[in-house]
């Protein structure tokens, strides 16, 4: 065992310093959505170079390894603001550019602006440090600061440790900078959580357990979260479900899932609240949001409607419209707020 150990720490060490450098890339229109950091950051609805050069894309580099080492949100060459695609890609831990190295046991990502600046990505952390096991699987994660100081981010969570429990699951706990166990997000009650994925790592279910391994219910009731996917790797429904495995209404939505729809180019361009009948329900005082967007794949319209399809306000707004460069669509020149009919 000792001599398998050495031999990887020494594969990876070459692998680390040596293969940084982009061999490969390829374009997608969007990400697979991602709950937890553990899975793997994977692209969604292929497109070809020509189009990249004129619609918005996320541009995927990979080393010789296939490790990828480079992730870009662009329209032609030019860095976006990743907001543009909608909702429902995996961007939370991703900034318009995130830069991936491979040091040894750990994967280190860093994230950076439109302009090349590197900061904060979306989750408030300057830097992520993963890290791996002697065969290759992550077991955790760290977040930093500017100052290479452990930090929270937005959802009050320094650190994810992950242990692997066979047949591509795996026990998810998570800590605060104090070293306190927290909650998934602080809206979403589940503490320690076992995920189980497909062999293509796509997840299937978020199981809420007690330290027997028992299933038990947050406080809204809810034990389980089970997703759905399209051929096409798009997140197209969620349903909660209690400890008996009944389907209950509950979670940070106060519903018994969602519904989702999307077009051709895997744009969202409609997120339902359900109820245990698979009807519409209201959730946070609207029932489903409606995205539009352009050619190049920009969101142009956003709105909300109740059980009855009229349209109501979001946070007092009516309807929100996005303005761009007609003929360089990568430029955003305004937002528009509408508060009445």
């Amino acid at each position: 065992m000792r001599i398998i150990t050495i031999l990887f720490f020494i594969l990876f060490s070459y692998n680390s310093q040596a293969h940084n450098e982009t061999l490969s890339t390829a374009y997608y229109k969007h990400l697979v959505f991602r709950e937890t950091p553990f899975s793997q950051t994977q692209g969604r609805v292929p497109i070809s170079k020509e189009r990249s050069e004129k619609e918005n894309h996320y541009k995927l580099s990979y080393n010789a390894n296939n490790k990828l080492v480079l992730i870009e949100y662009r329209c032609g060459d030019v860095l976006i603001n990743r907001r543009r695609a909608g909702i429902m890609d995996g961007f939370r831990n991703i900034a318009t550019k995130t830069k991936i190295e491979y040091i040894e046991f750990k994967e280190i990502r860093t994230f950076y602006d439109e302009d090349g600046v590197q900061g904060n990505n979306p989750m408030n952390v300057y830097k992520e440090v993963y890290e791996y096991n002697t065969s290759g699987e992550r077991i955790g994660t760290a977040f930093y600061d500017k100052d290479d100081k452990l930090t929270n981010n937005s959802w009050n969570i320094a650190s994810y440790t992950w242990k692997h429990q066979g047949d591509n699951t795996i026990l998810e706990k998570r800590n605060n900078n104090a070293g306190e166990y927290v909650t998934m997000r602080p809206y979403y009650k589940f503490m320690t959580t076992i995920y189980k994925f497909a062999n293509d790592g796509i997840l299937i279910s978020m199981n809420h357990i007690d330290d027997n391994a028992n299933l038990i219910e947050d406080e809204s009731g809810v034990a389980i979260d089970k997703a759905v996917y399209d051929s096409d790797l798009n997140l197209i429904g969620f349903n909660f479900f209690n400890a008996k495995n009944e389907p209950v209404i509950g979670s940070f939505l106060k519903s018994a899932g969602g519904k989702i729809e999307y077009d051709e180019h895997g744009n969202c361009i409609k997120y339902a609240t359900i109820n245990i009948d698979n009807k519409l329900m209201m959730s946070r005082k609207k029932a489903y949001d409606v995205y539009q967007f352009d050619a190049a794949g920009n969101v142009v319209e956003i709105s909300s409607y109740d059980t009855n399809d009229e349209v109501v306000k979001s946070r007092n707004v009516l309807k929100t419209k996005f303005i761009y460069n007609s003929k360089k669509p990568f430029k955003h020149l305004k937002t528009e707020y509408y508060h009445n009919e």
